[in-house]
């Protein structure tokens, strides 16, 4: 019943928390599966059916994206477009072409190109890339939208031939938003869920009546919610409990407005009660509350929407059957409602009345690139910043070249950022509560706080009422959207970019276009901007130059101008003279200047309307733009680039200009977003990590942000936000997974290496006392990455690992701890919160023992106390022994 909004370049994450009935999946900040509740039928994927009231990991697979659930199965997206899914499979809801129960995630049949997936009770929905729905499982009050009342186990078309860019999963209806913004509905429709005045059920798609435009949907047991462009709610269907929000207790069958007028850029559906994320970051809630899955405090009904108790400023929502789940921009996931089979994963089965954090997922991936330096928001909310700093633009409260950083340094201490931006020399950032800041140069008011005086840290944009939910930056102006899908612009206007109608320059968030102008997306290149309407026409204004307003002239526009062709778009992106279009079928089409191959039409020449990109069959999921290339993502996690190429921005391994895509040389199918960078010569993208990065071109700045100024031709430097230890290699992954009942395998990553002789590879058996296994020679002293692995092949039992990296000088310094537990056997100690900062609960102690916890390198930290609080611990991985007992414990 989770929603995950459909619009590309949507900056908070969609579907990396979810909420199902009695039981709840989370996706980590290392790309992990984690799941607790109930698993009667195994839809947790453990390979069991045992309940688990705290988060279990879920295989060893660290490249999952988005997660759906249903009543008693899941379903699991990876980065490379494939689908898994797990639990009870009686109505062949997994869609692998049989009806048996899995307990661990199984790909589903027909192979991949996925971009969104979603669950209802016994049936299941799948988004691809050419925006093509297809649906599976139960179909008996016709679900699946074939035209049928077959049940189906292997994906099937939906009817219609609609092209869509989100999909919603009712209990027995579905939904999906068109690229247009319209909604169209079917399956059961006696409570009037579809929304077309009717209480007839369809087998169709049937547009849902009432107008608007909608950016996101969601659908409860027999109610469905809508999100328009403007910011307000909408709710149709059942009203038995006040899941509709409007008051009352009556019936919908048409959409009918959420009361209380407030602004929300998401909402969330559970069985018989809503949620609905306002602008600010602040939480609402409405309906049933018998569990406490309104987060109130009660157990009260409510027919309005009523703040979710706590001060905490969420990015993400979900709904399950009769608990709740939130996700704040620090990576920190709370829950309350009903906790029967411990779906809240705090460690026991008490019900919640109010949001109590419970464990982790992943927030954001925003990365930006300016002319010659980067940002990027870390998975704790983080942000950080590298490269050229002499204009102030990294943030940190200098200025001047002398200051230039060449790998990535904290802006600040705060850890709700949301968005980065980048222009050629100033940075916006977007914070959970809707709130902008920008800091860097200011010569043509572009950090919009009403002076023209550079900054060096970040610097409140308009006023704190202000309220966001999407940044652009050019070369010297700024773009924002506000929640209600108004566009506000400020900085240089020389051409009319900030499309107010004048070419004159403002200091202060200045409006676009006309006051009825609703936009779903911004971007800006280096003296023109594009805006994406609500109804997925594409709107230009600015300098048009080569022709990159698209309109099939060259003359400057101060006002948004339609863009020439009549396409429906779901993203636009803006280089420094170029602008590029994505498709609702997946399809690129790109215009404007191309005197290097950027347009990737096979030619050189500019186009002053759209051209299409590549061939028809090239799939698209992400697209951005540069100083003169283009990088595009494809459904199947892979990159390809065109354009410029002359300091290596494309990735090809080369510095020859490419005039259509080609793809990237590392081959990488687990490439999850790219940069944007309007005037950059070098490119930034991300893993599912939300803890690194990669780099490729241009690098005389640092902007590489790999430690050195060295340029580079292929995206072969994974650079972590965070080291995992400092070593003298600077360590980003390692990992310890079972591969037989008797053997291990081991692999481990560096970004670069310094006088390194190598590692030993030491084992332990009780995470005390360790002896060495083997050993592997390192690369010495390398600026380039390199990837390692071991195998263990005596290993049935349960065993802790370690790296013991050993300098030239002789030095030894150890690696965090990885834990492998014996074949099938069953949990020991259970640690809750895990990871930590303070008090931790410690299930499963023997009797007449007591806690201790040891350090990685077997000292003993904190002595045996009936309580365990880790509070004053440094950061890092510990083993918490209590008998012969013992578990991991990472402190953060």
């Amino acid at each position: 019943m989770l929603l995950v909004s459909g619009r590309a370049g949507a900056q908070a994450l969609r579907g990396t928390i979810a909420a199902g009935s009695s039981y709840s999946l989370s996706i980590h900040a290392d790309g992990s599966l984690w799941a607790t509740g109930r698993n009667s039928n195994g839809q947790l994927g453990t390979g069991t059916t045992t309940n688990s009231t705290v988060w279990v990991q879920v295989g060893h697979d660290t490249d999952w994206v988005q997660v759906a659930v249903g009543t008693n199965h899941s379903l699991g997206l990876k980065a490379n477009g494939t689908v898994y899914a797990w639990g009870v499979n009686t109505y062949g809801q997994l869609g692998d072409g049989t009806t048996t129960q899995r307990l661990v995630p199984t790909p589903i049949s027909g192979g991949g190109g996925y971009t969104q997936i979603v669950a209802g009770t016994y049936h299941s929905l799948g988004l691809k890339a050419d925006g093509t729905a297809t649906a599976w499982g139960y179909n008996g009050d016709g679900e699946l939208g074939d035209g049928t009342f077959t049940d189906r186990s292997v994906p099937t078309r939906v009817s219609g031939g609609s092209l869509y860019t989100q999909l919603a999963a009712g209990t027995y209806h579905s939904l999906g938003l068109k690229a247009d913004g319209t909604a169209t509905a079917w399956g059961y429709n006696g409570d009037g869920a579809l929304g077309d005045g009717t209480t007839t059920l369809r087998n169709k798609p049937t547009l849902v009546s009432g107008g608007g435009q909608y950016i996101q949907l969601a659908a409860g047991t027999s109610h469905t919610l809508g999100l328009r462009a403007d910011g307000t709610a909408y709710a149709w269907g059942r009203n038995i409990t006040g899941e509709l929000g409007d008051g009352t207790t009556t019936q919908r069958l048409m959409p009918t407005p959420v009361s209380g007028g407030d602004l929300y850029t998401q909402v969330a559906a559970g069985a018989n009660f809503s949620l609905g994320l306002r602008a600010d970051g602040t939480a609402t809630a409405w309906g049933h509350n018998a569990g406490g899955a309104l987060g109130d405090g009660t157990t009260n009904q409510r027919r309005v929407p009523t703040p979710v108790i706590g001060e905490g400023r969420y990015i993400q929502l979900a709904a399950g059957q009769y608990h709740s789940l939130g996700l704040m921009a620090d990576g920190t996931a709370y829950a309350w409602g009903y906790n029967g089979s411990g779906e809240l994963g705090c460690g026991n089965t008490t019900q919640r009345n109010t949001p109590t954090a419970t464990g982790t997922a992943l927030p954001t991936r925003s990365t930006a690139a300016g002319a010659s330096f980067g940002l990027a928001v870390r998975a704790d909310g983080t942000l950080w910043a590298w490269g050229d700093n002499t204009f102030g633009q990294l943030g940190i409260g200098t200025e001047g070249s002398a200051t230039n950083r060449n790998s990535p340094v904290q802006v600040g201490t705060d850890k709700d950022w949301v968005q980065v931006a980048a222009g050629s020399y100033h940075s916006l950032a977007l914070k959970a509560d809707g709130t902008a800041y920008a800091w860097g140069c200011n010569g043509n008011g572009q950090l919009g706080n009403g002076t023209t005086t550079n900054h060096s840290v970040p610097t409140l944009v308009g006023t704190a009422t202000d309220r966001y939910t999407q940044l652009a930056a050019g070369s010297f102006h700024s773009l924002g959207r506000r929640a209600d899908g108004t566009a506000y612009a400020w900085g240089q206007n020389g051409f009319g970019q900030l499309g107010d109608g004048t070419t004159t320059g403002r200091t202060v968030p200045t409006a676009v276009g006309a006051a009825t102008d609703r936009f779903t997306h911004l971007a800006a290149g280096a003296y023109h901007s594009l805006g994406l309407m609500a109804d997925g026409t594409a709107y230009a204004w600015g300098c048009n130059g080569s022709g990159r307003l698209g309109d099939n002239t060259t003359t400057d526009h101060n006002v948004p101008t339609l863009v020439s062709g009549g396409g429906i778009y779901t993203q636009l992106v803006a280089g420094q003279y170029h602008s590029l279009g994505l498709m609702a079928d997946g399809t690129v089409y790109a215009w404007g200047c191309n005197g290097n191959g950027q347009l990737g039409d096979g030619t050189t020449a500019d186009r002053g309307a759209p051209t299409p990109v590549g061939t028809d069959t090239d799939h698209y999921t992400q697209l951005t733009a540069g100083g003169a290339h283009s990088l595009g993502l494809r459904a199947d996690g892979t990159i390809y680039a065109w354009g410029r190429n002359a300091e290596g921005q494309l990735g090809d391994g080369s510095t020859t200009n490419r005039t259509t895509p080609a793809q990237e040389a590392t081959l990488g199918t687990s490439w999850t977003s790219l940069a944007p960078g309007p005037t950059a010569y070098f490119s930034l993208v991300r893993t599912p990590s939300g803890y690194n990065f990669a780099s490729t071109g241009q690098n005389p700045s640092g902007q590489l942000g790999d430690g050195t100024t060295t340029s580079a031709s292929r995206f072969d430097r994974l650079n972590p936000l965070r080291s995992l230890q400092p070593l003298p290699v600077e360590l980003v992954s390692f990992s310890a997974r079972r591969t037989s009942p008797t053997a291990v395998a081991l692999a481990w990553a560096t970004a670069s290496e310094k006088n390194n002789v190598g590692f030993a590879v030491e084992k332990s058996a009780d995470g005390l006392a360790f002896a060495r296994r083997g050993f592997v020679a390192g690369a010495g002293s390398s600026l380039a990455p390199h990837t390692y692995t071991f195998a263990d092949t005596d290993a049935p039992g349960a065993a802790y690992y370690r790296l013991a990296q050993t300098d030239a000088n002789g030095a030894v310094t150890y690696s965090p701890v990885q834990f492998v537990p014996a074949p099938y056997a069953p949990a020991t100690l259970v640690l809750v919160p895990n990871p930590a900062h303070g008090a931790v609960q410690v299930l499963g102690v023997p009797a007449g023992t007591q806690p201790v916890v040891y350090n990685s390198l077997g000292q003993l930290v904190r002595p045996a106390a009936p309580a365990l609080d880790v509070a004053g611990l440094p950061a890092g991985v510990y083993v918490v022994r209590a008998g012969s007992q013992a578990a991991r414990l990472v402190v953060e």
